[in-house]
């Protein structure tokens, strides 16, 4: 077998930022604080459904 079997050729940061790039692209630029919006809840929380109806109950 192979003699370098029980080692693992680590790859560098610099490797994962191409692979990166290459499989990604170019990142969008941040969005600054000053453009960021707080966002709100607008739908109402769901409620529990209620209990299934008992087979009995159906007809």
């Amino acid at each position: 077998m192979g003699e370098d079997r029980g080692h693992t050729d680590r790859s560098t940061d610099e490797e994962f930022e191409v692979l990166r790039h290459v499989r990604f692209g170019e990142l969008p630029a941040r969005v600054a604080p000053a453009d960021q919006v707080e966002t709100a809840e607008t739908d109402p929380p769901h409620e529990e459904p209620e209990q299934p109806p008992v087979r009995r109950e159906w007809g």
